[in-house]
């Protein structure tokens, strides 16, 4: 008998997906699959048509890699001109792109999401049922529990989801509550979530690579910092935690645009003025008073348009007291969103959390010293999320904290990849041991595979798990976009480090990432404008000087090159990056005796600082020394530390192109084909 089914999907998602066609088969439903993966374009042809003619539905398998894939697209077009009936079948969030809006407007979908398999699956039986698939042997028990495939499109259906858990310290506690009740007036009647996850669907799903576009039809709000208005002392990241913690909170939350607003610490200016600035529609404002074991927070939302409070609470409690407040936060929420609360977000939320107030106080001040991304900063926050751990050993954030210290070492050439990535790759795992849905872990670990295993399809894997766990973390999408970029996935790239930007557009770390894509598509002029964004958002950023160089050295314009080069050397003590900017500038400028200079220069700062074999392999590039420049990239092939941000090192080291030695290295490194 011929199969009823034919499934379309992409090569990348065949385990998930064959997994998935053994229980359609085992619930004997026919179906046709291209067993060996997504045909290539030699294999397309006759047999596609035959199964796709011949099959009574469509299972169409949708993600990032199949709404890109063209035979997939292919596939679609022939089943909606034949009017077969299409099941879209989500195995994450993904955009539906304009080539498939027509054929997929109007469809119902099943989410067929990680955790949520066995729901979705009997959702599947029974759409493939209603379909006339005929013998589906599961799922037919679930008829109830399953909204009917019709072509009908309604209003986009959110699952928030708050709770508490029994002895979580107050803090958390409090964030919960705001958390909910912000919640309650942000997701207004009309868009009542569904309670039933996994089941088919009336709407699209926000796609976890989306870019800007998408993230502006959110509802966005901001959480300005909480200010502390009680002693000092002792209790000076209170009202920071306060703040840091709700915003975590609120960016899991997939129907709200929550962007950063710590630059409006202590600020005079009004509400209107803050959300044109921010372009929010809302703020969250709060203080925070601790004396004498008593805790007050008093929190307001307010609407930036017509500076109206939307909605105000004052919490007064026993530091202490905790079950009341569970219990108090526990009725807000559910009063307010008139819901029963998901066990899975409340975990969710819940376990990102220490027990230990002052565990937390440690955190953010690692967190705080991390971000100066000073060889100084960033060895120091380790010590601070070591004592935070000594303090709650269980406290995944702590350890993602460690790990976010030593990428960052090794990216800004404090640290030898082959010694520092080990330690944060075990501090990563031991993270997602104690938190499986831990954003921030899955992120970084995304920069373990990627810079240091040199694992593509294994770093944007996880880097897709952190944006879909909390599609508002503005370092996944950034650091997703270095990825993007090194694969020549340009357009992407830029998409990921827009919705950075747009999370977190006073950063200008996130400024970077985008001038950078702009200098790797030869746009110096575009690069420029973004250098000199960041420098004036922080003069002291190390890269700063240096972007604004190798913009104008891409514009040929090798004297202005140089003197930025010389600028940041000087500032910077030194730094190799710098020294091999002004050593480039020179060999064009002709000036061959000072490049040699500057590479010996290069060499005896080994004495006393790590200068990473890249930097070596540039010197000796630069002063001409072909052989020895291959001797160094060797080097830092087997120290694991090739850089392949920003630049592709084939294009760097252009000359070198041809020689067995230089061109074994990147079949070793397994880069994708070089890009013109």
């Amino acid at each position: 008998m011929s199969a009823e089914v034919f499934v379309s999907y992409a090569r990348v998602d065949r385990e998930r997906v064959v997994q998935l066609v053994e229980r359609m088969r085992s619930a004997d439903v026919r179906v046709w699959i291209d067993e060996g993966g997504i045909h290539g374009a030699s294999l397309w042809g006759q047999e596609i048509v035959d199964a796709i003619e011949s099959a009574k539905v469509m299972v169409l398998m949708l993600s990032d890699a199949s709404i890109t894939s063209d035979n997939v697209v292919k596939e679609l077009s022939i089943a909606s001109e034949d009017k077969k009936p299409i099941l879209p079948v989500y195995l994450h969030q993904a955009e539906i792109p304009k080539s498939m809006r027509y054929q997929l407007a109007g469809i119902q979908h099943i989410e067929y999401f990680e955790g949520n398999e066995d729901a979705a699956f009997r959702s599947m039986c029974v759409a493939l049922s209603r379909l006339g698939v005929s013998k589906v042997s599961e799922g037919g028990n679930a008829e109830g529990e399953v909204v009917p495939v019709t072509p009908h499109r309604a209003e986009p259906t959110t699952k928030p989801s708050a709770g508490v858990e029994k002895g979580k310290w107050v803090t958390v506690l409090l964030g919960l509550a705001v958390v909910g009740l912000v919640l309650m007036l942000m997701l207004r009647p009309g868009k009542t979530p569904d309670p039933n996850l996994g089941q088919a669907q009336d709407s699209q799903p926000s796609a976890a690579g989306s870019a800007v576009a998408q993230q502006k039809n959110k509802t966005s709000l901001a959480v300005i910092p909480f200010r502390n208005i009680g002693p000092a002392l002792g209790n000076s990241y209170l009202a920071e935690g306060m703040h840091e913690e709700i915003d975590a909170m609120l960016s899991m939350t997939p129907s709200l645009l929550v962007k950063n607003a710590s630059r409006m610490k202590n600020t005079t200016l009004d509400p209107k003025a803050i959300g044109e600035s921010l372009g929010v529609a809302s703020i969250l404002t709060g203080t925070v008073r601790q004396a004498g074991g008593q805790l007050r927070v008093t929190v307001k939302l307010v609407d930036t348009k017509t500076e109206a409070n939307i909605w105000a609470k004052t919490f007064d409690k026993t530091e202490s007291d905790v079950f009341s407040v569970q219990r108090e936060i526990a009725q807000s929420v559910a009063e307010g969103l008139k819901l029963e609360l998901g066990q899975a977000q409340q975990n969710q939320l819940t376990k990102r959390q220490t027990k230990s107030l002052e565990a937390y106080n440690l955190y953010l001040q690692g967190r705080k010293m991390w971000q100066t991304r000073t060889r100084e900063g960033m060895r120091g926050s380790i010590e601070k999320y070591e004592l935070a751990l000594a303090k709650d050993p269980a406290f995944a954030l702590a350890h993602v904290g460690i790990a976010d210290a030593y990428n960052q070492l090794i990216g800004y050439s404090y640290a030898a990849p082959n010694v520092a990535s080990p330690k944060a790759e075990r501090e990563l795992i031991r993270a997602l041991e104690l938190n499986p849905q831990l954003s921030e872990a899955y992120a970084s670990y995304g920069d373990v595979k990627y810079n240091y295993h040199w694992d593509w399809a294994g770093a944007e894997e996880v880097y897709k798990k952190a944006i879909s766990i909390n599609p508002n973390y503005p370092e996944a999408r950034r650091w997703y976009s270095h990825l993007l970029l090194m694969l020549n996935r340009f357009r992407e790239a830029h998409q990921q480090i827009d919705v950075g930007i747009e999370l977190k557009p006073t950063s200008p770390i996130m400024y970077f990432g985008k001038a950078v894509i702009y200098l790797r598509e030869s746009k110096f002029d575009a690069a420029k404008q973004f250098g000199s964004r960041m420098i004036s958002l922080d003069p002291n950023y190390v890269m700063g000087l240096h972007l604004l160089a190798q913009s104008e050295f891409g514009l040929g314009n090798f004297d202005e090159s140089l003197r930025l080069a010389d600028e940041g050397a000087n500032k910077f003590n030194n730094h190799p990056m710098y020294l091999t900017a002004k050593m480039r500038a020179l060999r064009e400028l002709d000036r061959l005796e000072d490049v040699k200079r500057l590479r010996d220069e290069l060499l005896k700062k080994q004495e006393s600082d790590l200068v990473p074999a890249m930097m070596l392999a540039r010197g000796e590039y630069y002063s001409g020394n072909m052989e020895g420049s291959i001797a160094e990239l060797e080097q830092a092939l087997e120290d694991r530390a090739i850089e392949l941000f920003p630049f592709d090192p084939r294009k760097e080291f252009e000359k070198l192109i041809g020689y067995p030695r230089f061109d074994a290295i990147w079949e070793k490194v397994d880069l994708p084909p070089l890009k013109n």
